[in-house]
């Protein structure tokens, strides 16, 4: 009876170790990238953008390289707004 308890604990022990280490590659970040066109659909190099967070209204700042690209990431789910200026 002793060594079923036993037993039984330690495989419990086991499966929360696996299942923990199996979790904490979970993450919960995203990304906003794109490219930043003037009118007639030339990309703006050297703009700053501006993405802001809706509900917190936390912002974070970047710069399009020279072909108009920009990334932020390690961003939480939400909803944003973006704003290039040159």
């Amino acid at each position: 009876m002793k060594r079923t308890v036993l037993a039984a604990v330690g495989t419990l022990g086991l499966v929360c170790i696996l299942w923990t280490s199996l979790a904490s590659g979970q993450a919960v970040y995203g990304s906003i990238a794109g490219t930043l066109t003037d009118p007639q659909g030339a990309a703006v190099s050297g703009a700053k953008v501006t993405v802001t967070s809706v509900s917190k209204g936390s912002t974070v700042e970047t710069t399009t390289n020279a072909d108009g690209n920009y990334s932020v990431g390690h961003l939480i789910p939400d909803v944003y707004t973006i704003k290039g200026e040159a």
